[in-house]
């Protein structure tokens, strides 16, 4: 088990929610806590961002205390919320199969 005092606090939420079995070990997104951690800078170049937007990968994309993925920031929050760094295309809104007639005014 984990010190939880080293814990930075987006991994110390995920690991009160989702539990600290196997915490370090391995992660799966589908099956724990999705988080995103900052990316320590560091000198040289940067990798750039595979989400579309071209900019630098600043974060990491982290599930039970393993790095899964890194992108810019965008692209992190977009993964902890859906699982992935791209985004979805916008599905066409549902049309209601019921037709609507109106009488006219008198």
């Amino acid at each position: 088990m984990p010190d939880l005092n080293d814990l930075s606090r987006p991994a110390l939420a995920a690991a009160m929610r989702g539990g600290t079995a196997g915490w370090g070990v391995s992660g799966s997104s589908a099956e724990h806590v999705r988080y995103s951690e900052p990316i320590p800078p560091r000198p040289g170049r940067r990798r750039n961002c595979h989400c579309g937007c071209g900019g630098p990968k600043t974060h990491a994309g982290r599930a039970n205390g393993v790095t899964l993925t890194t992108a810019c920031e965008l692209g992190i929050v977009r993964w902890v919320k859906t699982g992935t760094v791209r985004p979805t295309p916008a599905a066409a809104p549902a049309r209601s199969a019921a037709v609507v007639q109106l009488r006219p005014r008198p």
